[in-house]
Protein backbone atom coordinates (compact mmCIF):
# COMPACT_ATOMS: atom_id res chain seq x y z
CA UNK A 1 0.00 0.00 0.00
CA UNK A 2 2.64 2.26 0.32
CA UNK A 3 3.59 4.45 -2.40
CA UNK A 4 6.76 3.55 -4.93
CA UNK A 5 9.51 5.88 -4.59
CA UNK A 6 8.55 7.27 -8.13
CA UNK A 7 5.37 9.01 -7.09
CA UNK A 8 2.99 6.48 -8.61
CA UNK A 9 0.44 5.23 -6.57
CA UNK A 10 0.10 1.49 -6.58
CA UNK A 11 -2.50 0.44 -9.99
CA UNK A 12 -4.24 -1.90 -7.91
CA UNK A 13 -5.47 0.15 -5.11
CA UNK A 14 -8.72 2.06 -5.58
CA UNK A 15 -9.81 5.02 -3.23
CA UNK A 16 -12.85 3.33 -1.86
CA UNK A 17 -10.76 0.21 -0.73
CA UNK A 18 -7.74 2.15 -0.15
CA UNK A 19 -9.12 4.56 2.20
CA UNK A 20 -10.76 1.90 4.26
CA UNK A 21 -7.87 -0.45 4.51
CA UNK A 22 -5.57 2.55 5.44
CA UNK A 23 -7.90 4.29 7.89
CA UNK A 24 -7.70 0.89 9.34
CA UNK A 25 -4.32 0.38 10.02
CA UNK A 26 -4.08 3.69 11.30
CA UNK A 27 -7.18 3.21 13.82
CA UNK A 28 -5.37 0.39 15.65
CA UNK A 29 -3.84 3.41 17.74
CA UNK A 30 -7.32 3.54 19.44
CA UNK A 31 -6.84 -0.36 20.60
CA UNK A 32 -3.69 1.16 22.25
CA UNK A 33 -5.54 4.44 23.48
CA UNK A 34 -8.54 2.32 24.86
CA UNK A 35 -6.38 -0.77 26.46
CA UNK A 36 -3.92 1.27 27.44
CA UNK A 37 -6.10 3.51 29.70
CA UNK A 38 -9.08 0.84 30.43
CA UNK A 39 -6.16 -2.05 31.64
CA UNK A 40 -5.87 -0.01 34.81
CA UNK A 41 -9.56 -0.44 35.97
CA UNK A 42 -9.04 -4.50 36.03
CA UNK A 43 -5.60 -4.56 37.46
CA UNK A 44 -6.54 -2.09 39.88
CA UNK A 45 -7.37 -4.06 42.18
CA UNK A 46 -4.74 -6.67 42.63
CA UNK A 47 -2.50 -4.19 42.43
CA UNK A 48 -3.57 -2.42 45.26
CA UNK A 49 -3.64 -5.94 46.87
CA UNK A 50 0.48 -6.28 46.59
CA UNK A 51 1.44 -2.81 46.92
CA UNK A 52 -1.20 -1.37 49.74
CA UNK A 53 -2.14 1.99 47.69
CA UNK A 54 -3.72 4.53 49.47
CA UNK A 55 -6.01 6.71 47.69
CA UNK A 56 -3.89 8.59 46.54
CA UNK A 57 -2.18 6.50 44.86
CA UNK A 58 -4.88 4.44 43.77
CA UNK A 59 -5.72 7.92 42.20
CA UNK A 60 -2.21 8.58 40.61
CA UNK A 61 -2.20 4.95 38.99
CA UNK A 62 -5.34 5.49 37.33
CA UNK A 63 -3.89 9.30 36.58
CA UNK A 64 -0.63 8.87 35.69
CA UNK A 65 -1.12 7.69 32.24
CA UNK A 66 -3.57 10.24 31.67
CA UNK A 67 -0.91 12.44 33.17
CA UNK A 68 1.72 11.30 30.71
CA UNK A 69 -0.66 11.74 27.58
CA UNK A 70 -1.38 14.98 28.27
CA UNK A 71 2.42 16.31 28.52
CA UNK A 72 3.36 14.50 25.34
CA UNK A 73 0.14 15.62 23.19
CA UNK A 74 0.89 18.98 24.10
CA UNK A 75 3.96 19.39 21.96
CA UNK A 76 2.82 16.66 19.37
CA UNK A 77 1.15 18.97 17.35
CA UNK A 78 4.52 20.61 16.32
CA UNK A 79 6.31 16.96 15.86
CA UNK A 80 3.08 16.06 13.43
CA UNK A 81 3.69 19.44 11.44
CA UNK A 82 7.72 19.00 11.10
CA UNK A 83 8.24 15.47 10.56
CA UNK A 84 4.87 14.13 9.22
CA UNK A 85 1.67 11.96 10.70
CA UNK A 86 3.27 8.71 10.05
CA UNK A 87 6.52 8.54 11.56
CA UNK A 88 4.72 10.19 14.84
CA UNK A 89 2.22 7.27 14.86
CA UNK A 90 5.56 5.00 14.54
CA UNK A 91 7.44 6.37 17.17
CA UNK A 92 4.56 6.71 19.56
CA UNK A 93 3.83 3.03 19.30
CA UNK A 94 7.22 1.99 19.69
CA UNK A 95 7.43 4.30 23.19
CA UNK A 96 3.92 2.92 24.44
CA UNK A 97 5.39 -0.97 23.94
CA UNK A 98 8.66 0.26 25.94
CA UNK A 99 6.12 1.48 28.59
CA UNK A 100 4.07 -1.73 28.61
CA UNK A 101 7.57 -3.23 29.41
CA UNK A 102 8.83 -1.29 32.24
CA UNK A 103 5.24 -1.30 33.88
CA UNK A 104 4.69 -5.34 33.31
CA UNK A 105 8.16 -5.63 35.18
CA UNK A 106 7.48 -3.02 37.87
CA UNK A 107 8.91 -4.39 41.24
CA UNK A 108 6.76 -1.46 43.50
CA UNK A 109 4.28 1.08 42.63
CA UNK A 110 6.74 4.13 41.97
CA UNK A 111 8.49 1.99 38.89
CA UNK A 112 4.85 1.57 37.61
CA UNK A 113 3.27 4.85 37.97
CA UNK A 114 6.89 5.59 35.57
CA UNK A 115 5.83 2.64 33.44
CA UNK A 116 2.00 3.76 33.44
CA UNK A 117 3.49 7.68 32.06
CA UNK A 118 5.84 6.14 29.55
CA UNK A 119 2.50 4.18 28.25
CA UNK A 120 0.50 7.65 28.63
CA UNK A 121 3.34 9.76 26.51
CA UNK A 122 2.41 7.01 23.57
CA UNK A 123 -1.17 6.65 23.57
CA UNK A 124 -1.55 10.36 24.53
CA UNK A 125 0.01 11.23 20.84
CA UNK A 126 -1.65 8.69 19.50
CA UNK A 127 -5.09 9.61 20.17
CA UNK A 128 -4.56 12.93 18.59
CA UNK A 129 -2.25 12.32 15.32
CA UNK A 130 -4.87 8.86 14.29
CA UNK A 131 -7.81 11.26 13.94
CA UNK A 132 -5.77 13.60 12.29
CA UNK A 133 -4.67 11.53 10.14
CA UNK A 134 -7.60 10.04 9.11
CA UNK A 135 -9.33 13.01 8.31
CA UNK A 136 -7.12 14.45 6.14
CA UNK A 137 -6.79 11.27 4.25
CA UNK A 138 -10.84 11.03 4.28
CA UNK A 139 -13.13 11.81 1.32
CA UNK A 140 -15.73 14.03 2.58
CA UNK A 141 -18.54 12.11 1.89
CA UNK A 142 -17.32 9.20 4.42
CA UNK A 143 -14.76 11.29 6.88
CA UNK A 144 -17.40 10.67 9.90
CA UNK A 145 -17.40 7.30 9.32
CA UNK A 146 -14.10 6.62 8.87
CA UNK A 147 -12.55 9.42 12.13
CA UNK A 148 -14.71 7.26 13.88
CA UNK A 149 -12.99 3.91 13.11
CA UNK A 150 -10.50 5.37 15.51
CA UNK A 151 -13.12 5.39 18.25
CA UNK A 152 -14.46 2.10 17.43
CA UNK A 153 -10.98 0.50 17.87
CA UNK A 154 -10.47 2.75 21.40
CA UNK A 155 -14.29 0.49 21.98
CA UNK A 156 -12.31 -2.33 21.15
CA UNK A 157 -9.38 -1.42 23.21
CA UNK A 158 -11.59 -0.95 26.22
CA UNK A 159 -13.19 -3.88 26.18
CA UNK A 160 -10.73 -6.08 25.64
CA UNK A 161 -8.94 -4.29 28.69
CA UNK A 162 -12.07 -5.65 30.80
CA UNK A 163 -12.21 -9.42 28.79
CA UNK A 164 -8.29 -9.86 29.71
CA UNK A 165 -8.88 -8.46 33.42
CA UNK A 166 -11.78 -10.80 34.19
CA UNK A 167 -9.66 -13.57 32.01
CA UNK A 168 -6.48 -13.22 34.48
CA UNK A 169 -8.80 -11.79 37.76
CA UNK A 170 -9.06 -15.64 39.00
CA UNK A 171 -5.27 -15.66 40.09
CA UNK A 172 -4.81 -12.02 40.16
CA UNK A 173 -2.02 -11.57 37.67
CA UNK A 174 -2.17 -7.78 36.83
CA UNK A 175 1.27 -8.15 35.15
CA UNK A 176 -0.07 -10.46 32.32
CA UNK A 177 -3.04 -7.67 31.76
CA UNK A 178 -0.35 -5.29 31.49
CA UNK A 179 1.80 -7.43 29.42
CA UNK A 180 -0.73 -7.96 26.80
CA UNK A 181 -0.76 -4.52 25.41
CA UNK A 182 2.42 -5.67 23.58
CA UNK A 183 0.36 -7.79 20.99
CA UNK A 184 -1.98 -5.46 19.41
CA UNK A 185 1.21 -2.63 19.63
CA UNK A 186 3.74 -5.22 17.58
CA UNK A 187 0.53 -5.36 14.78
CA UNK A 188 0.43 -1.40 15.13
CA UNK A 189 4.16 -0.93 14.52
CA UNK A 190 4.14 -3.25 11.61
CA UNK A 191 0.88 -2.03 9.58
CA UNK A 192 1.98 1.60 9.85
CA UNK A 193 5.72 1.23 7.83
CA UNK A 194 2.94 0.31 4.98
CA UNK A 195 0.66 2.86 4.66
CA UNK A 196 1.33 6.36 3.08
CA UNK A 197 1.86 9.84 4.38
CA UNK A 198 -0.84 12.45 4.67
CA UNK A 199 -1.04 13.74 1.10
CA UNK A 200 -2.72 17.24 2.68
CA UNK A 201 0.29 17.38 5.09
CA UNK A 202 3.02 16.40 1.66
CA UNK A 203 1.42 19.24 -0.58
CA UNK A 204 1.73 21.62 2.88
CA UNK A 205 5.40 21.27 2.58
CA UNK A 206 5.20 21.46 -0.74
CA UNK A 207 6.05 18.10 -2.08
CA UNK A 208 3.35 17.61 -4.79
CA UNK A 209 4.65 14.35 -6.49
CA UNK A 210 4.02 12.21 -3.24
CA UNK A 211 0.89 14.84 -1.94
CA UNK A 212 -1.08 13.62 -5.54
CA UNK A 213 0.00 9.75 -5.50
CA UNK A 214 -0.99 9.72 -1.70
CA UNK A 215 -4.09 11.31 -2.83
CA UNK A 216 -4.89 8.63 -5.49
CA UNK A 217 -4.69 6.01 -2.74
CA UNK A 218 -7.62 7.93 -1.59
CA UNK A 219 -9.69 9.91 -3.46
CA UNK A 220 -8.65 13.16 -2.59
CA UNK A 221 -7.14 14.73 -6.16
CA UNK A 222 -9.51 17.10 -5.94
CA UNK A 223 -9.45 18.13 -2.73
CA UNK A 224 -5.89 18.83 -3.09
CA UNK A 225 -6.55 21.47 -6.08
CA UNK A 226 -8.57 23.51 -3.09
CA UNK A 227 -6.04 23.54 -0.58
CA UNK A 228 -3.76 24.42 -2.77
CA UNK A 229 -5.37 27.32 -3.44
CA UNK A 230 -5.61 28.23 0.39
CA UNK A 231 -2.08 27.45 0.62
CA UNK A 232 -0.78 29.66 -1.90
CA UNK A 233 -2.63 33.06 -1.13
CA UNK A 234 -2.15 36.33 -3.66
CA UNK A 235 1.39 37.82 -2.31
CA UNK A 236 -0.22 40.54 -1.26
CA UNK A 237 -2.27 38.12 1.48
CA UNK A 238 0.63 36.40 2.45
CA UNK A 239 1.94 38.57 5.37
CA UNK A 240 -0.84 38.91 6.72
CA UNK A 241 -1.93 34.81 6.52
CA UNK A 242 0.68 34.01 9.40
CA UNK A 243 -1.32 36.45 12.17
CA UNK A 244 -3.33 34.96 14.22
CA UNK A 245 -7.33 33.90 12.97
CA UNK A 246 -9.79 35.24 15.76
CA UNK A 247 -11.79 32.78 14.33
CA UNK A 248 -9.88 29.54 14.77
CA UNK A 249 -8.77 31.19 18.80
CA UNK A 250 -12.52 31.29 18.98
CA UNK A 251 -12.61 27.07 18.07
CA UNK A 252 -9.67 26.82 19.52
CA UNK A 253 -11.11 27.45 22.71
CA UNK A 254 -14.47 25.92 21.68
CA UNK A 255 -12.88 22.93 21.00
CA UNK A 256 -10.96 22.79 24.55
CA UNK A 257 -13.99 23.31 26.05
CA UNK A 258 -15.70 20.42 24.33
CA UNK A 259 -12.81 18.04 25.82
CA UNK A 260 -13.55 18.91 29.43
CA UNK A 261 -17.22 18.50 29.12
CA UNK A 262 -16.10 14.93 27.65
CA UNK A 263 -15.05 14.50 30.83
CA UNK A 264 -16.21 16.49 33.50
CA UNK A 265 -19.18 14.98 32.83
CA UNK A 266 -17.93 11.72 34.32
CA UNK A 267 -18.14 9.61 31.17
CA UNK A 268 -14.15 7.67 31.61
CA UNK A 269 -14.63 7.66 35.39
CA UNK A 270 -17.75 4.68 34.77
CA UNK A 271 -15.16 2.92 32.73
CA UNK A 272 -12.02 3.40 34.62
CA UNK A 273 -13.72 2.89 38.25
CA UNK A 274 -16.45 0.69 36.99
CA UNK A 275 -15.39 -2.81 39.03
CA UNK A 276 -14.97 -0.21 42.10
CA UNK A 277 -18.19 1.30 41.93
CA UNK A 278 -20.00 -2.30 41.58
CA UNK A 279 -17.82 -3.64 44.26
CA UNK A 280 -18.35 -1.17 46.77
CA UNK A 281 -22.31 -1.52 46.19
CA UNK A 282 -21.71 -5.35 47.75
CA UNK A 283 -20.36 -7.23 44.51
CA UNK A 284 -17.43 -9.30 44.88
CA UNK A 285 -14.49 -8.81 42.64
CA UNK A 286 -15.01 -10.74 39.63
CA UNK A 287 -18.13 -9.99 39.51
CA UNK A 288 -17.73 -6.40 39.57
CA UNK A 289 -14.79 -7.36 36.67
CA UNK A 290 -17.65 -9.14 34.92
CA UNK A 291 -19.95 -6.14 35.00
CA UNK A 292 -17.25 -3.96 33.47
CA UNK A 293 -17.19 -6.20 30.82
CA UNK A 294 -20.80 -5.98 29.93
CA UNK A 295 -20.39 -1.48 29.86
CA UNK A 296 -17.39 -2.35 27.48
CA UNK A 297 -19.63 -4.91 25.18
CA UNK A 298 -22.24 -1.90 25.43
CA UNK A 299 -19.70 0.82 24.45
CA UNK A 300 -18.47 -0.88 21.73
CA UNK A 301 -22.13 -2.08 20.27
CA UNK A 302 -22.98 1.56 20.58
CA UNK A 303 -20.09 3.11 18.81
CA UNK A 304 -21.46 1.08 15.83
CA UNK A 305 -24.82 3.17 15.83
CA UNK A 306 -22.26 6.38 16.22
CA UNK A 307 -20.34 5.42 13.01
CA UNK A 308 -24.00 5.31 11.66
CA UNK A 309 -25.19 8.21 12.88
CA UNK A 310 -22.56 10.73 12.67
CA UNK A 311 -23.04 11.02 9.02
CA UNK A 312 -26.51 10.94 8.45
CA UNK A 313 -27.71 12.93 11.41
CA UNK A 314 -24.96 15.09 11.98
CA UNK A 315 -22.07 16.11 15.06
CA UNK A 316 -23.96 18.47 16.68
CA UNK A 317 -27.50 16.43 17.19
CA UNK A 318 -25.52 13.63 18.75
CA UNK A 319 -23.37 15.63 20.67
CA UNK A 320 -26.04 17.54 22.43
CA UNK A 321 -28.40 14.75 22.45
CA UNK A 322 -25.89 12.41 24.05
CA UNK A 323 -25.01 14.37 26.59
CA UNK A 324 -28.99 15.41 27.54
CA UNK A 325 -29.13 11.13 27.84
CA UNK A 326 -25.94 11.28 30.25
CA UNK A 327 -27.31 13.66 32.59
CA UNK A 328 -30.48 11.68 32.86
CA UNK A 329 -28.50 8.55 33.16
CA UNK A 330 -26.24 10.18 35.80
CA UNK A 331 -28.84 11.25 37.77
CA UNK A 332 -30.32 8.04 37.86
CA UNK A 333 -27.15 6.23 38.87
CA UNK A 334 -26.91 9.34 41.80
CA UNK A 335 -30.43 8.44 42.85
CA UNK A 336 -29.69 4.85 42.78
CA UNK A 337 -27.00 4.71 45.10
CA UNK A 338 -29.11 7.08 47.28
CA UNK A 339 -31.56 4.20 47.64
CA UNK A 340 -28.83 1.59 48.86
CA UNK A 341 -28.82 -0.07 44.94
CA UNK A 342 -25.26 0.50 44.14
CA UNK A 343 -24.03 -2.69 42.95
CA UNK A 344 -27.16 -4.06 41.98
CA UNK A 345 -28.80 -4.59 38.10
CA UNK A 346 -30.58 -1.22 38.70
CA UNK A 347 -26.96 0.58 38.62
CA UNK A 348 -25.27 -1.86 35.94
CA UNK A 349 -28.33 -0.89 33.24
CA UNK A 350 -28.06 2.61 33.87
CA UNK A 351 -23.99 2.88 33.51
CA UNK A 352 -24.83 0.88 30.64
CA UNK A 353 -27.10 3.59 29.78
CA UNK A 354 -24.41 6.28 30.54
CA UNK A 355 -21.81 4.78 28.68
CA UNK A 356 -23.94 4.19 25.75
CA UNK A 357 -25.16 7.77 25.27
CA UNK A 358 -21.62 9.04 25.61
CA UNK A 359 -20.43 6.39 23.22
CA UNK A 360 -23.01 7.58 20.21
CA UNK A 361 -22.27 11.31 21.18
CA UNK A 362 -19.62 12.99 23.32
CA UNK A 363 -17.08 10.45 22.71
CA UNK A 364 -16.86 10.23 19.05
CA UNK A 365 -18.33 13.50 18.04
CA UNK A 366 -14.90 15.16 19.80
CA UNK A 367 -12.39 13.50 17.78
CA UNK A 368 -14.28 13.89 14.24
CA UNK A 369 -15.15 17.44 15.15
CA UNK A 370 -11.43 18.75 16.05
CA UNK A 371 -10.27 16.95 13.09
CA UNK A 372 -12.46 19.18 11.05
CA UNK A 373 -12.77 22.24 12.05
CA UNK A 374 -9.15 23.47 11.53
CA UNK A 375 -7.69 24.57 8.20
CA UNK A 376 -4.83 23.18 7.18
CA UNK A 377 -1.83 25.45 8.23
CA UNK A 378 -3.22 25.17 11.80
CA UNK A 379 -4.75 21.88 12.27
CA UNK A 380 -2.12 20.10 13.86
CA UNK A 381 -1.22 22.46 16.64
CA UNK A 382 -4.84 23.33 17.22
CA UNK A 383 -5.49 19.73 17.41
CA UNK A 384 -2.87 19.13 19.79
CA UNK A 385 -4.47 22.09 21.84
CA UNK A 386 -7.85 20.42 22.37
CA UNK A 387 -6.29 16.74 22.71
CA UNK A 388 -4.26 18.45 25.82
CA UNK A 389 -7.49 19.87 27.30
CA UNK A 390 -9.25 16.61 26.79
CA UNK A 391 -6.03 14.73 28.71
CA UNK A 392 -5.92 17.45 31.49
CA UNK A 393 -9.76 16.84 31.90
CA UNK A 394 -8.85 13.30 32.09
CA UNK A 395 -6.27 13.55 34.69
CA UNK A 396 -7.77 15.68 37.26
CA UNK A 397 -11.29 13.58 36.96
CA UNK A 398 -9.86 10.45 37.10
CA UNK A 399 -7.43 11.74 40.44
CA UNK A 400 -10.25 13.10 42.44
CA UNK A 401 -12.87 10.53 41.61
CA UNK A 402 -11.95 8.54 44.58
CA UNK A 403 -11.20 11.66 47.10
CA UNK A 404 -14.64 12.84 46.16
CA UNK A 405 -16.19 9.91 46.88
CA UNK A 406 -14.79 9.79 50.02
CA UNK A 407 -15.71 13.68 50.90
CA UNK A 408 -19.13 13.63 48.84
CA UNK A 409 -19.95 10.06 48.41
CA UNK A 410 -20.99 8.43 45.27
CA UNK A 411 -24.47 10.15 44.63
CA UNK A 412 -22.72 13.74 45.25
CA UNK A 413 -20.18 12.69 42.39
CA UNK A 414 -22.33 12.41 40.10
CA UNK A 415 -24.87 14.94 40.67
CA UNK A 416 -21.98 17.06 40.71
CA UNK A 417 -21.09 15.44 36.80
CA UNK A 418 -24.81 15.59 36.17
CA UNK A 419 -24.86 19.59 36.61
CA UNK A 420 -21.79 20.44 34.35
CA UNK A 421 -23.19 18.57 31.98
CA UNK A 422 -26.76 20.74 31.72
CA UNK A 423 -24.46 23.29 32.08
CA UNK A 424 -22.55 22.60 28.60
CA UNK A 425 -25.76 21.59 27.19
CA UNK A 426 -27.03 24.88 27.29
CA UNK A 427 -23.74 26.97 26.19
CA UNK A 428 -22.57 24.28 22.93
CA UNK A 429 -26.46 24.87 21.94
CA UNK A 430 -25.47 28.28 21.01
CA UNK A 431 -21.91 28.32 20.25
CA UNK A 432 -21.81 24.88 18.15
CA UNK A 433 -21.64 24.62 14.06
CA UNK A 434 -22.54 21.88 11.89
CA UNK A 435 -19.64 20.36 9.81
CA UNK A 436 -21.30 17.44 8.27
CA UNK A 437 -21.23 17.22 4.70
CA UNK A 438 -18.40 19.66 3.61
CA UNK A 439 -14.80 19.33 2.73
CA UNK A 440 -12.11 20.58 4.99
CA UNK A 441 -11.22 23.63 2.89
CA UNK A 442 -15.15 24.61 2.86
CA UNK A 443 -15.28 24.16 6.31
CA UNK A 444 -12.09 26.41 6.87
CA UNK A 445 -14.08 29.28 4.33
CA UNK A 446 -17.77 28.60 6.17
CA UNK A 447 -16.33 29.23 9.99
CA UNK A 448 -14.47 32.09 8.97
CA UNK A 449 -10.94 30.74 9.57
CA UNK A 450 -9.94 32.14 5.58
CA UNK A 451 -11.48 34.99 3.44
CA UNK A 452 -12.42 34.57 -0.22
CA UNK A 453 -9.17 37.46 -0.56
CA UNK A 454 -6.95 34.74 0.31
CA UNK A 455 -7.96 31.74 -2.11
CA UNK A 456 -6.15 33.23 -4.60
Amino acid sequence: MELDPSGEAPRTTRSGRGVLLVSLVAALGGVLFGYGTAVVSGALLYIDRDFALNDWQEGALVASALLGATIMVSVSGRLADRYGRKPLILAMTVLYAVGSVVSMLAPGIYPLLAGRMLVGFGLGSLSFVVPLYIAEIAPQQRRGFLVTLNQLMVTVGILAAFAVGYAFSGGGQWRLMLAAALLPTAIMAVGTLFVPESPRWLLARGDEVRARAAAAVTGLTDDLDALRRQLTPPPAQRAARGSSNPASTRFIWMTALMAFTVHLSGLNTAIYYAPRILSAGGLGIRSSVLGSVIIGVVNLLMTFVAMAALDRLGRRALFLGGLALMAVSGAGISLASFTGHQGSPVTVVLMCVFIAAGAVGPAPVFWVYISEIFPQQVRGRAMSLATTALWAADTIVALTFVPLVDHFSFQGTFLLYCGLTIVAIVGFGRSMPETRGRSLEEIALQTGQFTPSARG
